[in-house]
């Protein structure tokens, strides 16, 4: 189970993840339905807030880059491109083109936002894609 944010609008990538992390930051600090603290891999039926929806996710194929520092707007394309140029060549090369010509379930950067961790940030930006794409 994964909870959510419902899509946030913001033309910057990396204000929108902060505006996400704080809302499901207060989710977990009690502030949904319960007015409950939520451990953050606690709960099996979590309670509903505003604005959150849960995703059950079944089997999920995910390409997935890691990479340290800071995470400016301009980083996301040069990952995500260095995630591509990672796989190419390989059989999960063409699963990615499939993706990325509008077969993409979704693309999530994940991100460290504790803002006074200066060594070991790790973030990961993920592509989600459909193995059926392979046959």
């Amino acid at each position: 189970m994964w909870m959510s944010t419902q899509p946030i609008d913001d033309v910057s990538l990396v204000a929108a993840t902060r505006t996400g992390f704080l809302q499901l930051f207060d989710y977990i600090q009690g502030k949904n339905d319960n007015q409950q603290k939520i451990e953050m891999t606690e709960p099996k039926k979590p309670p509903s807030a505003k604005g959150l929806h849960l995703q059950k996710w079944g089997l999920t194929y995910v390409a997935v880059r890691q990479f340290g520092g800071f995470v400016a707007d301009e980083d996301v394309g040069e990952e995500a491109a260095a995630l591509y140029a990672s796989v190419a060549g390989t059989v999960w090369s063409m699963l990615l083109i499939e993706a990325i010509q509008g077969r993409v379930q979704q693309i999530t950067l994940l991100r460290s936002i504790i803002p006074h961790l200066n060594l070991n940030r790790v973030n990961e930006i993920w592509l989600t894609f459909d193995m059926d794409f392979a046959i």
